[in-house]
């Protein structure tokens, strides 16, 4: 019985201690955030067509590089990674959002990774905030150059084609660890 309360107490340490061994006592991370708006549709005729238009653009994009402690890191990786939350948002269009993030790090290696937010209702402005760390390259010292790349597909209620495709210009920030 006391060898396997010993061999529980070394595990339940191993494990304690696993976040230390991976990233040591402090991690750098880079929290991204920005705004995204997707503007009301204008149906405009054409003949027996309709063409809708709309407004959409990122604004207020910026990297805060943060320090954290190995264990607020793994919280937070696996339970908030990237949080959206919509502002004055109305109407019936769906709406899907793909945000890419190319990162070039100090040393040139470029790594890419993809967050869909998934369908939501309406149009309207998106807040959308994200952390980088480690596991995406943040594991150095230097500046880093995040490309954000945005595409937004619209779907009029009724219909299952988007009738807007949207590739939006790709924002770059640069951002130093020290």
């Amino acid at each position: 019985m006391r060898k396997k309360i010993a061999v529980a107490i070394i595990a339940i340490a191993a494990l304690a201690l696993l976040p230390i061994a991976m990233y040591g006592t402090q991690v750098e991370v880079a929290k991204v955030s920005f705004s995204l708006s997707v503007g009301n549709f204008l149906a405009m005729s054409y003949g027996p067509a309709q063409i809708p238009s709309f407004v959409a653009g990122i604004s207020n994009a910026k990297v805060d590089v943060e320090t954290m402690n190995p264990y607020q890191y793994i919280i937070a990786r696996n339970t908030a990674r990237t949080q959206t939350t919509t502002e004055n948002v109305s109407g019936e269009d769906m709406v899907d959002i793909t945000i890419t993030f190319e990162l070039r790090t100090p040393s040139n290696k470029t790594l890419t990774f993809t967050i869909a937010t998934g369908s939501d209702q309406g149009v309207g402005t998106r807040e959308v905030i994200t952390m980088i760390g480690p596991e995406d390259g943040v594991s150095m010292t230097g500046t880093f150059y995040l490309t954000i790349t945005i595409t937004i597909k619209v779907t009029l209620p009724g219909d299952d084609h988007p009738v807007v495709n949207l590739d939006l210009d790709p924002v770059i920030i640069s951002f130093e660890i020290p």
